[in-house]
């Protein structure tokens, strides 16, 4: 969820084979366990020194922001927001920064390679909208909390769509960086064994309920993300596989 990827690529349920599936070169099919904590790949990090997180504003703002990215961590305090930056390894951090702070963290984390996109969030929109200009990596300087969600929304769909990388070939064939075997191009082949894959994969109901808990402890915390997952354990078999690929909350 929050993801371009169908629950069935990484399932351990049965898929049926075709005569079009089994002919395809094992060396070109994606393998590819799904996990939600690697889809996730965008971590979101506010702070702010003036954060109050028993603030009901605060809250319902964490909130909106969270129907985005799953994974929000706020910070008061810049020297520990950077040390824990400087131990994220497989994720993209995007980061709202208060005024205030702006100027003194950003040029501390811009060069970072974990930070993909920087936010930030002040009451003098002009005045920091001067100084920002020097940083490519700042997306935006906003004074009301729905620009940004939307700035954030998409600086996230662009992380989730770049962190996607599938090998078509073996590593002993020739310039497999512009064929595959049979000369198609890469994107084609894959589309068409995602077509075949989705088009006739099974589940048992063993396997929905695990992912369904799965997915709830993962979510706890997502009000919106526990709605889709609800929908999906109640309506998931009145449904194609290919019209859950393609739902929005995937």
């Amino acid at each position: 969820m929050g993801n371009k990827e169908s629950i069935g690529a990484g399932s351990s349920g049965g898929t049926k084979k075709t005569g079009q599936a089994s002919a395809v070169p094992k060396s070109i099919i994606p393998h590819r366990r799904v996990n939600i904590q690697t889809m996730q790949n965008v971590l979101l990090i506010w702070l702010d020194s003036s954060i109050d997180n028993k603030n009901q504003d605060r809250r319902n703002t964490v909130t909106q922001l969270r129907r985005i990215v799953n994974d929000i961590k706020t910070y008061t305090d810049g020297d520990r927001c950077i040390q824990f930056i400087s131990t994220v390894r497989d994720n993209k951090v995007c980061m709202i920064i208060s005024g205030a702070l702006g100027q003194l963290i950003v040029p501390r984390v811009h060069n970072m390679s974990q930070v993909d996109s920087i936010f930030i969030f002040c009451r003098n929109k002009k005045h920091h909208e001067q100084w920002t200009k020097e940083w490519p990596k700042i997306k935006g300087v906003f004074t009301e909390i729905s620009p940004i969600c939307e700035a954030v929304k998409q600086a996230a769909q662009q992380c989730e769509q770049n962190a996607i990388s599938i090998s078509f070939m073996g590593t002993n064939t020739c310039d497999a960086s512009s064929k595959t075997l049979d000369g198609h191009d890469p994107s084609f082949m894959y589309t068409q064994i995602l077509t075949e894959i989705l088009l006739t994969i099974e589940f048992e109901q063993q396997h929905i309920q695990e992912f369904i808990a799965y997915c709830r402890e993962q979510f706890a915390d997502n009000d919106q993300e526990l709605h889709h997952i609800k929908t999906l354990e109640t309506k998931y078999h009145t449904k194609t596989p290919i019209w859950w690929y393609t739902y929005d909350c995937f």
